[in-house]
């Protein structure tokens, strides 16, 4: 086999030398574009005004269903209408408890006005208020007038943590998950309300720090919700010292805030096409979270709007020409805001042919920490989008590290002065969890996505993820990098579509290699290989998706790669159930503070085991993704297993028999 595999790989790579080359003979900075599309793009793309963007967007504190949320969506809207993007517009979806988008339930939105939390005594003093401090006061915090004795509970999210303790009519100290605690405390218990320091974040800086103030939220369902302030470490730590010498401390929490019906505000433009039939590009940016929330997310909510603004301007000024596919922009309260979209919106998730989110894209590294990653599609979704990202990002990040090294033109190392000299620290990998793409990229609407993100970010979520962290040059870089994209989807002719081909022929040989290499010592060799054939050849099939001239060409490829194929695995302990999704049941199970499985089933005393380890959530995430119908149960696992990590057969079944009990899918 292997023999026969080396074989084919040569003769693969000779096919690709026959494809054609640029006329000219130079290697293109972009090797299916004639350079003056990269050029025009860079020329027209302003990394200040993005920066600028954030400061504004910074000013508005956007929870989900909130009026600064609104507001803030209104402003986008003026700035779209103002950069030539006349559709412009926001659409409102109802955020009322009860509206459902397919298995989604809507939450509560959210009006907060004032807050204040001062110490009593020993010590009469102001703590923190709110709007002073945004991130002051827990999301769906409530109408409250208190003045109180405070008790620690220590974490507060278990009976046992109240052993002792009365907490009834006073103000608990909690370090543990917000809903949980007050429920126990507040709920259960009678506490009149409760101060948090719980770290909804973390990475190997946390606790450095001990200043930052994280926001935190109560549950968007609960009406009955009473308050909760959020604290520094040292605050906390500070006030447990005193009650535990033996003080009595009598705080009051005043609070003007109520939970209401609301929308998730959506803001809509497009750069129109010149085809209507050829599909839409879409890129999204969740415009949501507390104030400041500059990386996390105004960063991409400006990027994107660069993106727009640069392109309309390009084709107004003739350096570009109108694209072919239209080319939408979209932003959304996160999560929920993509699936309320894209379920009322059925006929525009079919027409979206790949896309790009942006979550997080503009952090110093010097300050935030963080590096820039460019996440591939859902292996279960394979696209040329991923080698699209590619051919754009890797001379990015070559023509910035040799500026970084040897000077020259700012304007070649892609820096926009004042901003930053650095070298764009970043990399590709494969899908990772954790904003609007999961609802895009579902196997309800497959839309291939690439994501942009920056990890880790010390600052996010807190008082401190301010927009002075944030650098232009950086918001250039990527909003030069998602307009090179998108352009490429929605603009690149037939006849430069052969060297796209050529390109995505390469690498799909590439990823067989790997496999080999990966395989060498590994029971599953056979599903490494074969999963790598697979999905270079549903890559090719992406390609005729978009340029139906090309079909021959990608047939022709199709079977160099199908060549390649290894003898089919031996079936492990096989489980020939099929699964088959409810029809009920469209977007992701988890959609930011509403869980499908513990609506239904109640709390999970575990997570499920496939959830487990490196992989995060990503497995079930794609276990449920691969539920066509058609794949058996041990058909999900092997390909689980080729395209991520080893996979025990138990946990693929243990994880659908749960969604089976949850009514998400049933068994034929």
């Amino acid at each position: 086999m292997k023999i026969a595999l080396r074989s084919a790989l040569r003769i693969a790579a000779a096919s690709l030398l026959a494809l054609p080359l640029p006329a000219s003979g130079q290697e293109r900075v972009i090797p299916f574009w004639p350079d003056e599309v990269p050029e025009a793009i860079h020329a027209s793309v302003d990394g200040n005004a993005a920066l600028e963007t954030v400061r504004e967007l910074s000013r508005f504190h956007r929870v989900h269903g909130s009026p600064g949320l609104a507001a803030a969506a209104e402003h986008v809207k003026k700035k779209l209408l103002a950069a030539g993007l006349s559709d412009a517009a926001v659409e409102r979806f109802p955020a009322d408890g009860k509206t459902r988008y397919a298995h989604f339930r809507s939450y509560f939105g959210w009006n907060p006005v004032s807050a204040t939390l001062e110490e009593v005594s020993p010590r009469p003093r102001l703590i923190e208020s709110f709007p002073d401090l945004p991130v002051a006061l827990a999301d769906y915090s409530q109408d409250a007038d208190v003045t109180a004795e405070l008790v620690d509970v220590g974490r507060g999210s278990e009976a046992k943590d109240y052993q002792g303790k009365d907490v009834k009519g006073r103000i608990a100290l909690a370090d543990g998950g917000l809903p949980t605690v007050h429920q126990l405390a507040c709920e259960e218990r009678g506490a009149a309300g409760f101060l948090s320091d719980f770290p909804n974040q973390t990475t190997a800086w946390s606790g450095d720090d001990r200043d930052l103030v994280r926001w935190g939220h109560l549950d968007p369902y609960q009406t009955a919700n009473r308050f909760a302030f959020m604290l520094s470490k040292r605050q906390a730590a500070e006030l447990r010292a005193r009650l535990a010498a033996g003080e009595k401390i009598r705080l009051r929490a005043r609070v003007s805030a109520k939970m209401v019906p609301a929308s998730y505000d959506v803001v809509v433009a497009t750069i129109p096409g010149s085809d209507p039939s050829a599909g839409e590009v879409v890129l999204t940016a969740h415009i949501c979270h507390e104030s400041a929330g500059a990386n996390d997310n105004a960063s991409g909510s400006a990027a994107i709007l660069e993106v727009a603004r640069s392109l309309a301007s390009a084709i107004r000024a003739k350096s570009l020409p109108p694209p072919r596919r239209t080319i939408r922009f979209l932003w959304l309260p996160e999560i929920a805001g993509s699936q309320a979209y894209l379920v009322r919106h059925p006929e525009i998730a079919k027409r979206l042919v790949g896309g790009i989110h942006m979550d997080m894209v503009g952090g110093l590294l010097s300050t935030t920490k963080g590096t820039f990653h460019l996440s591939l599609t859902a292996a279960s979704l394979p696209h040329v989008v991923n080698h699209v990202a590619r051919a754009w990002f890797e001379p990015l990040v070559r023509a910035s590290s040799r500026y970084a090294e040897a000077g020259g033109d700012p304007y070649a190392g892609f820096v926009w002065p004042p901003g930053s000299r650095e070298s764009f620290l970043g990399d590709i990998r494969a899908l990772e969890m954790g904003s609007d793409h999961e609802v895009f990229e579902e196997s309800s609407f497959r839309v291939p996505m690439v994501y942009f993100h920056d990890w880790p970010d010390v600052t996010i979520h807190t008082n401190k993820d301010q927009p002075e962290n944030l650098d232009a040059t950086k918001l250039g870089r990527v909003a030069y990098l998602g307009a090179g994209i998108a352009w490429t989807l929605a603009a690149l002719p037939e006849s430069e579509a052969p060297k796209l081909l050529r390109v995505t022929a390469a690498q799909g040989i590439g990823r067989v290699a790997a496999a080999r290499a990966r395989a060498s010592d590994s029971a599953d060799a056979a599903l490494f290989e074969r999963e790598a054939v697979d999905q270079g050849i549903e890559t090719l099939r992406s390609i005729a998706a978009l340029y139906p001239s090309m079909s021959a060409a990608v047939r022709e490829e199709e079977g160099r790669l199908a060549a390649m194929q290894p003898a089919a695995a031996p079936p492990r302990g096989p489980d020939t159930r099929v699964p088959v999704r409810s029809s009920e049941v469209r977007g992701p199970l988890d959609v930011y503070y509403y869980n499908y499985l513990e609506e239904r089933l109640g709390p999970l005393a575990a997570p499920p085991a496939l959830s487990r380890g490196g992989q995060g959530g990503v497995l079930t995430y794609e276990a449920f993704n691969l539920v066509d119908g058609k794949r058996t149960v041990s058909e999900i696992r092997d390909i689980l297993t080729g395209r991520y990590s080893p996979v025990p057969l138990s946990e693929v079944s243990a994880y659908l028999d749960l969604l089976a009990k949850a009514g998400a899918i049933t068994f034929r």
